[in-house]
């Protein structure tokens, strides 16, 4: 990826109320669903993105974390970060799509702020991750 495309993707905003490493995830999924990264592609390391888009590298590992952890990057050895394969939200079934909603829906009601939501439902997989 070349430091073009990285700008023509990425911007980020240090005045926005949102945290800078969630305006890069964010971006990381509208490149995709616009097809300016593609399954398979790798992503330019940490330090080259960070410098790039002149935040701290950190920023930018939490991101990539947090997006692996959500499906949408993979990490390969020897390789770094990949697009990983999508899934398209039309092939979940309407009574998940429902539920998801509804836990939204009941989360925000409950002012839990979008970091807390992600960290309750990643608990939960933890927890089912630790009873197999």
């Amino acid at each position: 990826m070349s430091i073009d495309l990285i700008h023509a993707i990425y911007t980020i905003n240090t005045q926005a109320s949102s945290a800078l490493y969630r305006q890069v995830m964010e971006q990381t999924k509208q490149g995709i669903r616009a097809g300016l990264l593609q399954p398979g592609q790798q992503l330019p390391s940490v330090r080259v993105m960070a410098s790039s888009l002149q935040v701290n590298p950190m920023t930018i590992s939490k991101a990539f974390s947090q997006l692996e952890q959500q499906g949408v990057l993979e990490r390969r050895k020897g390789i770094g970060m990949l697009v990983a394969e999508q899934h398209n939200i039309s092939n979940y079934s309407d009574a998940l799509l429902t539920q998801r909603d509804q836990f939204v829906t009941l989360a925000k009601q409950q002012k839990l702020s979008d970091d807390a939501i992600i960290t309750l439902v990643q608990d939960a997989l933890s927890a089912l991750s630790n009873r197999t």
